[in-house]
């Protein structure tokens, strides 16, 4: 009989608990910011910029363009594509003005709530292969549509009732009843239910912790969507800043661990910047996010130098370059967080299946 992983944290109890868990406090800050404080929803937008979502954004290079046997290994896939991606963005942009903006915007929306569930459902099925449950029972199917219905009554219920607004501007939408999106409520509680009668049945089996502290990642996640997209209904982009914020951290916090994992050899000549600001210690923690701060930072130096040098402004430079960036990163990340290759799971702490 397979016992429960001696640690079956993805990173460490107390790290786990602050980025996986306590991460999902800030939709409540950027919340009450909005809703009851009157903050305005782009000084929101900026302030998670600075604190999660430019970093985030920024991690993702470590990943892929600071280890050369990741990028040339698959170079359509992390050169070609992410270039093609910041050059359809800019014709969208200057060439389709307000309706090319629309249209970015219903695509971030809809990519971003993907991006989101599916970072999540990562997340679990970590902790799904760390736990030693097996993974044939009916709980742990139970999980993954649980994880995804949740968020998608979440986006389909502001569809249905609004605002149907991302940065100030009506994205394209489905026309969906509300009664439609409510039935949703009914599988959605049937499968909660059954779940947690499940969980209450094995209590005492081996793996029963690591189960319920799944549970509780289930209802963070369903949270993370909620607040957005229900409660913060005054303010489209405080609305994103909160659930992009609360990803973000998640983000950084998985981005570290694999670094620190990947190079915990030493360093490597291939990565040298990279490995040597993964070896242990907090003065390299630190120095690694200065690099992701300076880096944030080099993009608004471009985004100046391109407004100087052509004819369009810094807004528009600034929406375009970081559509572009965002768009790159949903991308990449769909293309190098494979589970199923063993190098990326043996580097997130994932023992190979036996």
């Amino acid at each position: 009989m397979r016992t429960e992983a001696s640690s079956f944290a993805i990173i460490s109890p107390r790290k786990d608990f602050l980025f996986f868990f306590a991460s999902i406090s800030v939709v409540l800050v950027v919340w009450f910011a909005s809703s009851q404080l009157q903050v305005p929803g782009f000084a929101v937008l900026a302030a998670v910029a600075v604190v999660s979502n430019g970093p985030h954004l920024i991690s993702t290079w470590t990943r892929v363009y600071l280890d050369r046997r990741e990028w040339a290994s698959r170079k359509t896939a992390t050169v070609l594509v992410p270039a093609l991606i910041a050059l359809a963005v800019l014709l969208v942009t200057l060439g389709l003005r307000r309706e090319g903006t629309r249209l970015l915007n219903s695509i971030i929306l809809y990519w971003a709530t993907w991006h989101f569930v599916a970072q999540n459902w990562g997340i679990l099925r970590i902790y799904q292969r760390k736990s030693g449950e097996p993974l044939e029972g009916l709980a742990v199917r139970l999980e993954r549509p649980l994880l995804v219905l949740s968020a998608l009554f979440c986006l389909l219920h502001r569809l249905a009732t609004g605002p149907r607004v991302l940065f100030g501007v009506e994205v394209f939408y489905p026309a969906i009843p509300v009664a439609a999106v409510r039935a949703l409520l009914v599988p959605l509680v049937a499968m909660l239910a059954l779940l947690v009668v499940l969980r209450v049945r094995a209590r005492h089996a081996p793996t029963a912790r690591a189960a319920w502290v799944r549970l509780a990642f289930i209802v963070c996640s369903f949270f993370g969507f909620f607040v957005p997209f229900q409660l913060i209904t005054s303010d489209d982009t405080s609305a994103f800043a909160a659930a992009a914020c609360w990803h973000g951290l998640q983000y950084l916090g998985m981005v570290r661990h694999y670094n620190l994992n990947a190079w915990r050899g030493g360093v490597d000549e291939r990565a040298r910047l990279i490995s040597w600001l993964s070896q242990p210690g907090w003065r390299r923690g630190f120095l690694y996010w200065c690099l992701l701060m300076a880096l944030a930072g080099a993009v608004y130096v471009v985004i100046f130098a391109l407004s100087v040098v052509t004819p369009w402004p810094f807004y528009t430079w600034a929406a375009v370059v970081w559509v572009s960036l965002t768009l790159s990163h949903y991308w990449l990340d769909g293309v190098i967080w494979k589970l199923r290759r063993p190098e990326l799971a043996a580097r997130v702490g994932i023992a190979p299946a036996s």
